[in-house]
């Protein structure tokens, strides 16, 4: 069975409130919002059966809306803090689809708009990978390599002092021995995809077995801060040169390199 023929409901967090970043989820780089982004890349991936929005803004719900997505309820209050946990919006979301769905979905797939530079391509690619896992896997996470603080030269200060962070990681003197330690990397917010038991029967994104969906560090930047964005729109700004035109709403994808 392939991950066309599951039924993949894809929800896309993003509430109102930010405190790094107000008004983020409505921010755009490259022209387009960040739930804009987030909605046509599910679209573009042929994977997701429904793609849902989770919001408590009637702005983002408009926005989403405007870009294909369904929002059928405002997220309640105590789903919209900045202190609620990403699973417990989703499992909220799940239980409405399958409400009106009248049935069970299959997969979940979590898109978090704060990741702009994730495209359709990578979407499907980690729905698939799941779908394929041999043995199988709980879910399918992206990640990227960490290229600018290994975790040999991570540092924190105790008792007024400096002390390597990982006190069991002697520090190299020169990038190029960092090669003797496995290359480290990190989940970058832009695909989860689970499986439906795992969500709703043990309340978490990962499981047990999760297997990694790696994309590019220069693809991967996560928007929390001013910073972040100035940084995604340089980023996107040069990306954009190298952009593949294609037919559908996803006219300015990013490139897919992995």
């Amino acid at each position: 069975m392939s991950g066309a023929d599951l039924y993949c409901l894809c929800v896309i967090p993003a509430r109102g409130g930010s405190e790094g970043l107000p008004g983020k989820n409505l921010a755009k780089v490259g022209g387009k919002s960040l739930v804009r982004r987030a909605v046509e890349a599910a679209i573009n991936s042929c994977r997701c059966s429904q793609v849902l929005c989770s919001t408590d803004s009637d702005a983002i719900a408009d926005e989403a809306v405007r870009a294909g997505a369904v929002v059928p309820f405002r997220r309640p209050a105590e789903f919209a803090s900045n202190t609620a946990a990403t699973i417990d919006v989703v499992i909220h979301a799940v239980t409405d689809a399958e409400a009106r769905l009248g049935r069970p979905i299959d997969l979940v797939c979590t898109v978090e708009p704060t990741t702009p530079m994730r495209t359709g391509d990578d979407i499907r690619a980690a729905v698939d990978l799941l779908v394929g896992a041999d043995p199988p896997a709980d879910s399918a996470v992206s990640i990227c390599e960490v290229t600018d603080a290994h975790p040999a030269w991570l540092r924190k200060i105790d008792n007024a002092l400096m002390v390597a962070y990982f006190s069991d990681l002697p520090e190299p003197t020169r990038r190029q021995d960092l090669t003797c330690y496995p290359v480290p990397y990190r989940r970058n917010g832009a695909v989860y995809v689970s499986r439906r038991d795992v969500v709703m029967g043990g309340h978490s994104l990962y499981g047990r077995r999760c297997i990694p969906y790696v994309m590019p560090p220069e693809r991967s930047i996560n928007i929390d801060t001013e910073l972040d964005l100035i940084c995604a729109r340089a980023v996107w700004e040069h990306l954009s040169h190298h952009i593949e035109r294609s037919t559908g709403s996803e006219n300015d994808r990013a490139p897919a390199t992995q």
